[in-house]
């Protein structure tokens, strides 16, 4: 897929950035890994051990690093499990993890020495798995972390608009200061990051109106299979669109879902993904041409962007609601 979007010298050169910045974010997830065997009910401290995972897993997916995806993957799987109260971090649990970051760090120096790696981590993928499907969520424990974390989640989708203009005011203040020179804030371009089957997309924060939950979503009678059904969002009726099954995608085994509510001059729709991430910050010349034949989203793309290693697919709304009017009516 890479070579399509970079030249042979290219693709080298971000091999060897994505190297240096998979041995930041082990040594990051190592270190919160101390921290969550002192604390294991402490979720901030998971939540950051999941994006460090996720990180590395994001680049070595637009790489092609099979390997490093795999164990990426599992260890991914697992942290979503206890993100959502249904795995305990047991000591079990964390060794796991710790095994896990060495067995990265392992591929990660194969790919820095051009060596064809032969780490057999097939009994590590197992472990993982099993460890995965043990019912320990039931500790009393995790409840409380339930309980005490909904207020936070609450927070952070509600107030997810009003808060992205302070954010881009202290990107703002962080450029100024690291290039001691001023910068013409509308020169960025905000963006809304989100998840879907492992890979992370973007749309323009413009165009989010807000984040909830997806619940009570009522199926259509004979609607395409990428449209879910309709929404009850405080007195408006909105349709609710699956983005992966849009695409074609793999299916996601998320079970953090989430639901864009996205607007502009012409209609209004809920766009169905795995996971919201960030805002982040993006100037035009940051963004790389996408090659259609070469991404199974291609025809939708705006271009695809690197940010701290990892590859963010821009989608363009209306390329996406044209999508889904040739597979069928949309809303």
């Amino acid at each position: 897929m890479t070579d399509q979007l970079f030249s042979a010298s290219e693709l080298e050169e971000l091999k060897k950035e994505f190297v240096v910045e998979t041995y930041e974010h082990l040594e990051n997830a190592q270190d919160a890994l101390l921290q969550l065997e002192k604390d294991p009910v402490n979720y901030e401290t998971l939540n950051f051990i999941f994006r460090e995972i996720h990180s590395i897993k994001g680049g070595a997916n637009f790489l092609g690093l099979q390997d490093i995806i795999n164990v990426s993957h599992e260890m991914e799987s697992l942290l979503d499990k206890m993100r959502n109260y249904e795995l305990y971090p047991s000591s079990e649990v964390i060794s796991a993890l710790f095994e896990g970051i060495d067995i990265i760090r392992k591929l990660a120096d194969d790919i820095e020495n051009n060596k064809q790696s032969d780490i057999d981590y097939s009994s590590y993928i197992e472990q993982l798995k099993r460890i995965g499907n043990s019912n320990q969520s039931s500790d009393v424990t995790i409840q409380q972390r339930m309980i005490d974390d909904d207020d936070f989640q609450t927070l952070n989708e509600s107030e997810f608009v009003d808060n992205r203009e302070d954010k881009k005011d202290e990107f703002t203040n962080l450029k100024i200061n690291e290039d001691d020179q001023n910068i013409d804030e509308d020169a960025y371009q905000m963006v809304v990051s989100f998840e879907y089957g492992g890979v992370t997309y973007g749309i323009e924060v413009e165009l989010v109106r807000e984040i909830v939950k997806a619940t009570d979503i009522s199926p259509i009678p004979f609607a395409p299979e990428h449209i879910m059904g309709l929404m009850n969002l405080r007195g408006d009726v909105v349709t609710i669109v699956d983005f992966g099954k849009l695409l074609g995608v793999e299916k996601s085994e998320s079970y953090n879902h989430k639901v864009l509510i996205i607007s502009n001059e012409e209609l209004t729709f809920g766009l169905y993904v795995d996971n919201v991430r960030e805002v982040v910050s993006v100037l035009p010349e940051e963004i790389k041409e996408a090659n259609a034949a070469s991404i199974s989203s291609g025809e939708i793309l705006k271009g695809v962007v690197v940010k701290d290693a990892e590859f963010i697919q821009i989608i363009d709304i209306e390329k996406l609601v044209e999508r889904s009017k040739n597979n069928m009516e949309l809303i």
